[in-house]
């Protein structure tokens, strides 16, 4: 039987984990920093630190699993390898590649999934696409297996969803949606991610959904949830381009064939291309 920590880690909510409090990468910043320096012992101890109330810390701390930074249990707050890596080399969450992790955890499924941002990149929207945050809520509200309790927490996802790619101080910096008139938006990949970050998402989402194969189909990454066409907002030609610039530094081999298949030529763990990226060995490029 599984222990009250896991418990509850299983059971943080996938709806208003953030309390209606958008995402902020400052405090952000600062839970890491108080989290690295053993200083994240309760929350009111979390509060004093970053100077804020223990409602906004529930908020807070409902990001930082959803982020894939970490999680917390009755003992304490622990750093991912994503977190510790980030906390270590990039302290004030400003490198791109940083934030597209931060967007790739927060869309795909791990030990925590954000609902409405996981049925918004995997199966609403498409590049180009434009909508409103009620569109969105009125399909995320259709595919729900059981509706929420809480009659208003689609509805509010929506809008921190939007939010969080909208502000600055959230994810803004990606462009991954851009205002329209009348209360739209549009979503499109304005630049393609770095090789080592694309090349983590494509493995780990790989090993994930196909742990025994080394091949599978261009198509494949393209179209299908957590794979860079979805969770990157790829058009088909970028799902391609960034397939041709992993195969140029050898991590994959691509055949433009009738099935256009991939193999995976890398095989170490895909911590490894985060810590290529992050702490680059002797002076290379973490690119």
């Amino acid at each position: 039987m599984a222990n009250c920590e896991t418990c509850l880690r299983r059971t943080m909510r996938t709806l208003c984990f953030n309390q209606k409090f958008p995402l902020d990468r400052e405090l952000m910043k600062g839970l890491l920093q108080c989290i690295k320096a053993g200083e994240a012992s309760s929350k009111a101890s979390i509060g004093a630190y970053l100077g804020i109330n223990p409602y906004k810390i529930e908020g807070l701390r409902g990001w930082f699993c959803k982020l894939g930074l970490g999680s917390f249990n009755r003992q304490g707050y622990y750093l991912s390898e994503f977190g510790a890596l980030a906390a270590e080399y990039d302290p004030d969450l400003v490198r791109p590649g940083t934030l597209w992790l931060l967007h790739y955890f927060l869309v795909s499924e791990h030990d925590e999934r954000a609902e409405v941002w996981y049925r918004c990149f995997n199966e609403f929207v498409f590049p180009g696409k434009s909508f409103t945050p009620e569109e969105l809520r009125e399909y995320v509200e259709r595919v729900l297996p059981e509706q929420p309790e809480n009659r208003d927490a689609v509805k509010e996802d929506a809008k921190a969803l939007v939010k969080t790619y909208t502000n600055t101080n959230g994810l803004g910096e990606l462009a991954m949606l851009s205002k329209q008139p009348q209360r739209r938006f549009r979503a499109a990949l304005a630049k393609l991610p770095e090789n080592l970050i694309a090349a983590y998402a494509l493995f780990d989402t790989w090993q994930r959904r196909y742990p025994g194969l080394d091949t599978i189909r261009l198509s494949q990454i393209a179209d299908e949830p957590e794979f860079l066409g979805r969770v990157f907002v790829a058009t088909p030609s970028q799902v391609r381009d960034m397939v041709l610039h992993l195969q140029a530094v050898g991590l994959l081999s691509f055949a433009d064939t009738q099935h256009e298949p991939v193999t995976r030529r890398y095989h170490e763990p895909v911590v490894t291309l985060l810590q290529r990226y992050y702490a680059p060995a002797d002076g290379a490029s973490g690119t």
